[in-house]
């Protein structure tokens, strides 16, 4: 840990230098203006066991020319207790990760699995322009990202449009495993957005936008068998994927300093999946120190063209199988609330602003299966 850890603070220092050379050279007297630097802690569980610890750095530097800085640190450790299910069963997926559980055997009942992953995140923003680049390390995965946007105001500074892109490109080295043999692989995703943003009244905002992905590569779970013709075979889906969603939402303003936001969105795929989501959010503040918010939400699917409940002939259906119950049909509610508090007397006096997050959801779908998911966090700004 302490070797990964080194690493990325060599890394931030690095980007911190080659940002400020790249960015500075034509005002090279420009000095730091103003800086913020939080530590958050994230811990999420659910009633199968499942645990996310999560630590994130956070730090941003402001110069004068007006060119912004920021960095994120991320170490994410989950653990997957091992449980008695059928292998690429729904119910050996996990409700918070969407990751494959290991499943609990007779010579080793106990095997726990524990996954860590580290992050770094660097961005750059002047004006009305902003570039960034990502790297995760994984045991079998290591993922790279740059991106790009960019937005402008009209109609006095009413709507604002806002065009982004990114590109990622991943290696996937599976590990050992016992029933399936994964080998080397790539997965390449090319993305980009345009969102508008348009102020209707002093209390309402309306906000509509596109995404577009476009994903070569690996994408089936390399862990995954699925019961064929009476075999278990691994998990085959196909190598492109283009994926569209169009979405809608509005926030507004009601009395008691309250809001309330309402989200619609629309998906479909070239495999043949296609969605609804509905949700609403009600925040509502009560003093300095404390806000509560309640959510529900509320999707509907439609299963992709080879997915099948049961296959009856080898190859699946065109040559790809899945046991993915996220490519099938379903209906799912979640529901919940946080409350966030701003203890100002806790670390006040050191000149420190701290938030602590208590959270608690409730998830169920039409496929019998359900989770209770919890969360705590605290962040210190400094």
């Amino acid at each position: 840990m302490r070797v990964q850890v080194t690493h990325m603070r060599g890394l931030i220092a690095a980007a911190i230098a080659g940002g400020s050379v790249a960015l500075c050279a034509p005002h090279a007297h420009a000095g730091i203006d103003e800086t913020t630097a939080s530590y958050l802690f994230n811990y999420y569980s659910d009633v199968d066991g499942v645990a996310v610890f999560g630590h994130y750095v956070t730090t941003g530097l402001r110069l004068e020319n007006a060119v912004n800085l920021n960095f994120q640190w991320v170490h994410d450790r989950v653990v997957f207790p091992a449980i008695e299910a059928p292998p690429g069963s729904q119910e050996a997926a996990d409700a918070i990760t969407s990751a494959s559980r290991p499943i609990a055997n007779s010579a080793d009942p106990y095997q726990d699995y524990v996954k860590s992953r580290n992050s770094f995140e660097g961005s750059v923003a002047y004006q009305n322009y902003s570039a960034g680049y990502y790297v995760s390390q994984e045991s079998d995965y290591f993922a790279q990202m740059i991106s790009g946007s960019v937005n402008r105001d009209f109609n006095g500074d009413n709507l604002n449009i806002a065009v982004s892109a990114s590109y990622s490109w991943d290696s996937i080295e599976p590990l050992e495993d016992a029933d399936t043999q994964g080998v080397p692989d790539y997965r390449r995703t090319t993305y980009w957005s345009i969102v508008a943003t348009q102020v209707v009244t002093k209390s309402t905002v309306l906000r509509a936008g596109a995404e577009f992905n476009h994903v070569r590569g690996l994408q089936e779970d390399p862990y995954r068998n699925v019961y064929v013709a009476g075999s278990n075979v691994p998990e085959h889906h196909p190598d492109e994927r283009a994926r569209t969603d169009v979405f809608l939402g509005l926030s507004q303003y009601v009395y008691n300093r309250s809001s309330v936001k309402l989200d619609y969105r629309y998906y479909s795929d070239d495999w043949g999946v296609t969605s609804h989501m509905i949700g609403v959010k009600l925040n509502q503040y009560v003093n300095d120190e404390f806000t509560f918010r309640y959510r529900y939400r509320y999707y509907a699917q439609l299963p992709s063209d080879f997915y099948r409940v049961e296959y009856t002939e080898a190859g699946g259906v065109g040559g790809y199988q899945t046991g993915d119950y996220r490519l099938g049909d379903f209906g799912a509610h979640l529901f919940g609330g946080q409350v966030q508090w701003y203890p100002h007397r806790l670390f006040g006096r050191l000149g420190l602003r701290s938030q602590i997050t208590l959270g608690y959801e409730r998830y169920f779908n039409s496929n019998n299966f359900s989770a209770d998911v919890f969360e705590t966090g605290l962040q210190v700004a400094f």
